[in-house]
C-alpha cells in the first residue's frame, strides 16, 4: 500500500523509498490486527509491535489510530474506483448488469480486505475523499449509459448507487455464511433495478463484449 500522501494534515508523508516501504509495513499491520481483532482493541503499541517498528516511528507518519484507518480506507477506495475506471473500455451491456457487477465487484473485494468492512462500521473513521473518487468513478461509467443526461442528475444517481454498493460493505458484515449468498441477490437486484429505472435499459450490446469480473 503504497497510496499514502493523504494521511492527515499532522502527519509526516516520506519522501524517500524506504520510508514508503515503511509506511506500507506499518498499514500492513494496522490492517491485520483491525480485522483480526476488531478497531478498538487495536493499539498503535500493537500496531508498532507486528510492524517491527518502533512506537516512535510510527508516530512519525500517523499521530493517531484514526489516520491509519482512514489511508487504508482511502487505500480501498482507490482500489474500487480503478477497477470502475478499468471497465469503461468493456463495460457490461445494460445498467442492470452493471448495477449486479458493482454489487459483486464489492462484496468480493470486502472478502479478500476484511479490516474494510471493521472500518466502515466507524463512525468517526473519515473517507470523504474515498467517496468522493469512488462517486466519480461510478458517474463516468454510468454516463456511457446516457450521454444525453443532465450532469447534476447524472451525479445525484451516482451518488445513490455509490451509497448502495458500499451498504454492501455493512450487509456483508451483518449476515452469516448461510444467508450471505441471498443477501448478495437481493442487493443485485436493489441496485440494478434502480439503475434500470432511472437510465433506462441501455443500448443492446453483443455478449462478446461483456467480461466477467468475478
Amino acid at each position: 500500500m503504497t497510496n499514502i500522501h493523504v494521511l492527515s494534515r499532522c502527519s509526516k508523508v516520506p519522501t524517500q523509498e524506504r520510508g514508503e516501504r515503511r509506511v506500507a509495513n506499518l498499514l500492513g499491520a494496522a490492517e491485520q490486527l483491525f480485522a483480526t481483532t476488531g478497531y478498538e482493541a487495536t493499539t498503535m503499541v500493537g500496531i508498532a509491535q507486528l510492524a517491527d517498528a518502533s512506537i516512535g516511528s510510527l508516530y512519525q507518519f500517523f499521530p493517531n489510530k484514526e489516520s491509519i484507518g482512514s489511508a487504508l480506507l482511502l487505500e480501498y477506495s482507490n482500489e474500487l474506483s480503478d477497477q470502475l475506471d478499468s471497465w469503461k473500455a468493456n463495460l457490461p451491456s445494460t445498467p442492470r448488469e452493471f448495477g449486479q457487477d458493482l454489487i459483486t465487484t464489492v462484496f468480493d473485494y470486502v472478502s479478500r480486505r476484511p479490516a474494510c468492512r471493521v472500518l466502515t462500521e466507524i463512525p468517526s473513521m473519515p473517507n470523504a475523499d474515498g467517496l468522493e473518487r469512488l462517486w466519480a468513478s461510478v458517474q463516468g461509467v454510468l454516463s456511457t449509459f446516457a450521454p444525453g443526461r443532465n450532469d447534476a442528475e447524472l451525479s445525484a444517481i451516482a451518488l445513490a448507487a455509490s451509497l448502495m454498493a458500499r451498504a454492501t460493505l455493512q450487509a456483508s458484515r451483518m449476515v452469516d455464511s448461510k444467508r450471505s449468498a441471498s443477501m448478495l441477490r437481493e442487493m443485485q437486484r436493489a441496485l440494478g433495478c434502480y439503475l434500470e429505472e432511472r437510465l433506462g435499459p441501455g443500448a443492446p450490446r453483443t455478449r462478446a463484449s461483456v467480461k466477467k469480473r468475478r
